[in-house]
């Protein structure tokens, strides 16, 4: 297509070439004489003209239509490529930036209003402007009005309500003469980037209190590095228990005190020390002898919190050791089941109240005190008395010694106790040959230069003739060999176990009747439903029952404290044992199951028991509930009393899933269960089976378990008549009666 300059330098040439031929016919017109031929002339002339004008205006206007065809095409292409971009493209007039000259339809989508309604609204722009970035974003508005190019991010309101981020980039589009003629804006969405944005301002702020927990927990584990290390420094304790305790109140602590048992087992204050505080309190602080609190827990040998975990209730200070202190943990030292001390920290003015985390931070600095102040009274012993022998005779550790050849000279009482070894088996052979997994393990016991308490162990399993055995061993190189020392730690491995399990167990057991109380109480305070009386009874009755389970499975764990305190009183008194076992049995028919049938054997004459009336009933009680509960499939259950010898024997017989004989013994212990991960669908906290065995040894009974020939179990238990109580209670002061006789016998003579 050609140019307008083209076009018109060609029509000149045209022009002039017309103007040739006409003055060439009019000078024909001149010179010709004839009529004829001027006409001829003349008409040629006029057809010539015609004909060049019906050819230029038809080449005039082929020419237009093609250039209007390719502004058509060029628009089309240039709308396209508009609408094909991920953004809104907004055209308006420089001389009123209300005015709308093109928006494209991608703004229905942006803000759920259509191109023709954001043309014939001029002012719906900024009526969807948010209302906390108007005051932000009109005098920007404006700026880009007066020809300057802008770059904002603002939120705008949606049809639907929603905020949509966007992000506006306005600039004056001029001509070739560097006129305005449109304002061009591109809004952009940038809901996406905001959102991806934020949820980095999270990740990040969670990466800052990782790093900030990770360096809480470092410091922590730099306190316990450098506290151990102290504490293998040197075999002079009291020197290193108050290097520890300036540690421990360089962040830990306000007040650090450490108390530990003498020579003569008396507990005296080793190391008091306290951190530089903005108010310090002078009038107040430790003694110089342990206070009666700390006598407190060093004889229980309990953790004691003040105020209590979980307590938020109040903010008052605690007076402990002398102390008004806002926090306090008190740690008993124990090792080797003896009781060496207790560490105390204390928070008088920083800090939060010690939390849980605290507390095991608070224990685990305990036990290691305790194990090198156990460990360093042990090789203090060792090196004052010059027969180690004799001492090692009494040592509940194991001890083996081994020459410079690897071969055992010393084999202590402990240790064959522990591995169930003879010394003679060991005794003149290399440790390698004769103990079984030595050489394997060796090479994993860490051994020291010195006999410094403190250093590391290692916790190995080695096989015995009587299974597999856990112990925690280390050794001290000196210049004739080395010496190991070892403990059993199978038991203490074990029962975290068994607590672990416990903890699991009781929490599956307490959550499943505070969940169904939670629940029936919610569906008791809607108010968009109405319950008809029934239902209410219902629910109420439901939050009763699952109240009464809670209650049974807090008493069980109450009891089973009380049991190992011993702070339970029993009292003995003659009942009737049938009548308890008809009245136990009525009880529990009212809420057994349907498929559970319960019946008594009760023939013959039946003497009284002799025993607490409550405590029977409770286990009775206690044996009854677990017949039925593993009784999934039903069947009967029998509740049985009879004279046997001088005891009043009890039964409970059922039909459920049984006791396997590997068992039978194990379940009267604490934390027991024999379907710990109730694959059988039969919950418990073992602590039920442990309560009635602890509950009949002290009542002078015995109680065991027995399988039956088909199917399912019965649990016996024997209390001792009321009348051979009688007679034992007579003799018993027969014999009292008859010493009190002979002292007073024996101080008449010498008065004589």
């Amino acid at each position: 297509m050609l140019s307008l300059e083209k076009y018109r330098a060609r029509f000149g040439i045209v022009a002039v070439v017309a103007l040739a031929l006409a003055g060439a016919a009019a000078a024909l017109l001149v010179l010709l004489d004839a009529r004829w031929a001027r006409i001829v002339t003349a008409a040629v002339s006029w057809a010539a003209a015609v004909g060049l004008t019906v050819f230029l205006v038809r080449r005039a206007r082929a020419r237009e239509h093609i250039r209007r065809d390719a502004i058509t095409k060029a628009e089309a292409r240039h709308r396209a490529l508009l609408e094909g971009m991920p953004l809104v493209t907004w055209l308006r007039d420089t001389g009123d930036s209300k005015e709308t000259l093109y928006v494209g339809p991608a703004i229905a989508e942006l803000t759920g209003y259509s191109a023709s309604e954001w043309r014939e609204q001029p002012d719906l722009h900024e009526k969807l402007l948010h209302s906390d970035d108007r005051d932000r974003v009109v005098p920007e508005l404006e700026r880009a009005a007066g020809g300057a190019p802008i770059t904002i991010d603002y939120r705008l309101l949606a049809r639907d309500g929603r905020a949509t981020w966007v992000r506006e980039d306005t600039a004056t589009v001029l001509d070739h003469k560097g006129e305005p003629l449109y304002l061009q804006t591109f809004l952009r969405d940038i809901g996406e980037w905001k959102r991806a944005e934020d949820r980095r301002e999270e990740v990040q702020a969670a990466e800052r209190d990782a790093a900030a927990e990770s360096a809480e927990r470092q410091g922590r584990l730099d306190l316990l590095r450098r506290a151990g290390n102290d504490l293998v420094a040197s075999v002079e304790m009291d020197g290193a228990l108050t290097r520890v305790s300036e540690l421990v109140v360089s962040d830990f602590a306000d007040w650090c005190v450490v108390d530990v048992v003498d020579e003569g087992n008396q507990l005296r204050r080793v190391a008091a020390a306290r951190a530089e505080l903005t108010h310090p309190n002078g009038a107040h602080g430790p003694s110089d002898d342990p206070e009666n609190e700390v006598r407190a827990v060093f004889e229980s040998g309990r953790t004691r919190v003040l105020p209590p975990l979980g307590d938020t209730s109040s903010g008052q200070r605690a007076e402990f050791v002398g102390l008004e202190a806002r926090s306090v943990i008190c740690v008993p030292l124990w090792a080797r089941k003896q009781a060496l001390g207790a560490l105390t920290f204390a928070r008088t003015q920083r800090g939060p109240a010690y939390s849980a985390d605290d507390v095991a931070l608070a224990e685990d600095l305990a036990a290691r005190v305790a194990l090198a102040f156990d460990r360093a009274r042990l090789y203090r012993e060792v090196e004052d008395r010059s027969d180690a022998a004799r001492v090692l005779e009494y040592v509940a550790d194991g001890v083996l010694l081994l020459d410079r050849n690897g071969v055992v000279r010393l084999w202590n009482p402990a240790a064959k106790a522990i591995t169930y070894i003879d010394a003679d088996q060991v005794v003149g052979k290399t440790a390698t040959e004769a103990i079984p997994g030595w050489k394997d393990a060796v090479d994993t016991v860490p051994v020291s230069a010195s006999p410094s308490p403190g250093h590391d162990e290692v916790l190995i399993p080695i096989e015995t003739s009587r299974g597999e055995r856990w112990i925690a061993i280390s050794g001290v190189r000196f210049f004739g060999g080395t010496v190991y020392a070892f403990r059993d730690l199978t038991d203490a491995r074990q029962l975290e176990e068994i607590k672990a399990d416990f903890i699991a167990t009781a929490s599956h057991e307490l959550r499943t009747p505070l969940a169904a109380v939670y629940g029936a109480a919610q569906t008791l305070l809607r108010h968009d439903f109405a319950l008809d009386e029934t239902g209410r009874e219902r629910f109420v009755s439901l939050i009763a029952d699952e109240s009464e389970r809670l209650g049974r499975i807090v008493n069980e764990i109450l009891l089973a404290n009380q049991l190992d305190a011993g702070r339970i009183d029993l009292e003995r008194e003659p009942f009737d044992g049938r009548d308890l076992l008809e009245r136990v049995v009525e009880a529990t028919r009212m809420h057994a199951p349907p498929s559970v049938k319960l019946t008594i054997n009760a023939n013959g004459d039946v003497p009284h028991v002799a025993a607490d009336l409550d405590k029977v009933r409770q286990v009775l009680v206690n044996l009854v509930e677990n017949a039925i509960k593993y009784s999934p499939d039903g069947g009967t259950v029998e509740v049985g009393i009879g004279a046997r010898d001088d005891f009043v024997q009890f039964h409970v017989r059922d039909e459920g899933l049984g006791v396997a004989p590997e068992e039978q013994e194990r379940i009267f212990e604490k934390f027991y269960r024999a379907d710990p991960h109730m694959t059988r669908g039969v919950g418990g906290t073992g602590l039920g089976l442990y309560i009635c065995k602890e509950l009949i040894d002290r009542m002078d009974g015995r109680i065991w378990v027995e399988s039956n020939d088909d199917k399912g179990s019965t649990f016996f238990f024997e209390l001792l008549t009321a009348d051979v109580l009688a007679h034992q209670d007579t003799a018993h002061r027969r014999l009292q009666s008859d010493a009190h006789r002979a002292r007073l016998k024996s101080g008449t003579g010498s008065n004589n």
